[in-house]
């Protein structure tokens, strides 16, 4: 009789057997697919982007198309594409034809290929109002499926720096390229500028004399003054006698002694010729008279010189009281009057600046200095902001001196002030365009990203594929990038939607399966 050890351990064999078993009848694994090839072509209407398998004589082949409206990066939805082989030998083409766009941007060219051979090779677009043409350069058709499939392994790897961005990311995304072209662009000097008040674009408005400020209302720091417009009154302290009214009436008073004492003069000298009174009453009188008229002269002297006071330093007399102007037009800057406050003569008040119109200060290496002579135009770069200031000077100064602290030779250009962007006392770099234009190749500014400083760009090397690039720059001229290094003639560079494109390069990696047609 089996105990159940025994029952437990003759199932288990058996189970061994039959696992055993299965595993040598087991049904072999399917062959491997053949490698999917593809090929990217740009004409000035369309972007193709083509996927097929290995070329093999008399077989079927099927050909995934992508075709992009560059216009607006849109998928293109009407036509029908065809793929036309033509003998490099010579001979008739063979047409494969193609299928009305399965969904937008993607359509299929499905055919027989014809002997194995050299061939040239086109993609045919026919579309309402967008014909279009890709010529493929050559392709090889090969006799047998083992031969087409050891030279498609053959082909040079794909670079491993290159990730994926499919083309439904790039139809339904906001997405753009352009090429890398030669371009003619001006060359600028790059340097540290300042901004600073125009010449005569600054001025203090003093106490004209000893007083307390009084206004209707203190005028803020930031208002926009025009020149002679009233900033507010000084009332000039009474203590010594020195206010108007006290030196008018000092006047008054020596004017009628002087009369009083042209009279007494008059009647004394004809009492002298009647012989009436002394020659001495006489004498005494002329001397009345001469100091009267010292008097008279020394208060008209005083009151013509307060009132010459009102009238200096943007003041001038009311009552009295000085007016305070301002002597030209910009923005208060600093305000140091305090209503009821007193302030000695010449105490500074405001301090006006003029905006629209200021001066930029360029620190040129003395070895440079040339190139100021011969500057088109000029933008001033500040941090924070990623488009520099376009500035049209209006000519440039310099006193031939260099600085002996920074070694520089300080320029300054007459600009205008748009919107007041630029605010006195700014920092950043000035960029001098010079009239002469370099020949070079460019990317359309719009391309260009920062990563820690240093500038990079996404460059389109396929279809869905896109790689990174670091690019040395040497002149920026409007929408323009001058390069030194980096890209070649014709690249395609990303130039919208490169943050998509960027969230892209984090997978890091090109898609496991194909598109489905």
């Amino acid at each position: 009789m089996m105990t159940r050890h025994d029952i437990r351990l003759a199932v288990t064999l058996g189970l061994t057997a039959w696992l055993m078993a299965a595993c040598r009848t087991a049904p072999p694994a399917p062959p491997a697919a053949p490698p999917s090839l593809d090929i990217t072509n740009w004409t000035e209407k369309t972007e193709l982007y083509m996927e097929h398998p290995p070329l093999v004589a008399a077989h079927t082949a099927r050909f995934a198309v992508h075709l992009t409206m560059l216009a607006d990066f849109t998928a293109m939805t009407t036509g029908r594409p065809q793929l036309e082989l033509t003998p490099e030998a010579g001979g008739a083409a063979t047409v494969l034809p193609g299928s009305n766009a399965l969904r937008p941007g993607a359509f299929r060219v499905e055919g027989t290929l014809p002997a194995a051979g050299r061939y040239r090779w086109t993609l045919v677009v026919d579309a309402p109002g967008m014909p279009d043409r890709h010529d493929l350069g050559t392709i090889t058709v090969f006799p047998d499926a083992a031969t087409a499939v050891a030279d498609a392994e053959t082909q040079p790897a794909a670079d491993p720096s290159a990730f994926a961005y499919l083309k439904e990311q790039q139809w339904t995304n906001a997405f753009a390229t352009d090429r890398v072209r030669t371009v003619k662009l001006r060359s600028a000097a790059r340097t540290p500028a300042s901004i600073e008040p125009l010449a005569g674009g600054e001025a203090v408005v003093p106490a004209p004399a000893a007083g307390g400020f009084l206004a209707e209302t203190l005028i803020p720091i930031g208002t926009t003054v025009r020149a002679g417009q009233v900033l507010g009154r000084l009332e000039p302290r009474l203590a010594g006698g020195d206010d108007r009214a006290t030196l008018a009436a000092t006047v008054s008073e020596t004017r009628a002694a002087l009369e009083s004492a042209r009279a007494e003069q008059l009647r004394s000298e004809q009492l002298l010729a009647q012989r009436a009174v002394p020659a001495r009453r006489a004498e005494e009188a002329r001397r009345a008279v001469g100091v009267a008229e010292a008097r008279l002269q020394a208060a008209e002297s005083r009151l013509a010189q307060r009132d010459e006071t009102l009238r200096s330093g943007g003041g001038a007399s009311s009552g009295n009281a000085f007016v305070l102007h301002a002597p030209i037009s910009g923005r208060i800057a600093t305000v140091m009057a305090t209503l009821g406050a007193s302030y000695d003569e010449g105490a500074p008040l405001f301090r006006i600046v003029r905006t629209d119109r200021v001066e930029l200060r360029a620190q040129i290496p003395a070895s440079d200095a040339a190139s100021a002579r011969n500057v088109s135009e000029v933008a001033f770069e500040v941090a924070g902001r990623e488009e520099p200031i376009l500035l049209h000077p209006r000519d440039a100064r310099d006193a031939g001196i260099v600085d002996p602290t920074t070694l520089a030779l300080p320029v300054l250009f007459d600009v205008e002030n748009p919107d007041s962007q630029l605010l006195i006392g700014q920092t950043g770099t000035a960029l001098l365009y010079q009239r002469d234009r370099v020949r070079g190749l460019g990317v359309p500014k719009a391309a260009v990203l920062l990563e820690g400083g240093r500038p990079y760009v996404f460059v389109q090397v396929g279809g869905e594929r896109f790689v990174r690039r670091y690019i040395e720059i040497n002149a920026r001229d409007g929408e323009w990038v001058g390069l030194r290094s980096g890209l070649a003639d014709g690249d395609r560079v990303v130039t919208r939607g490169a943050y998509d494109v960027q969230l892209a390069s984090a997978a890091k990696g090109l898609p496991a399966e194909g598109h489905v047609h």
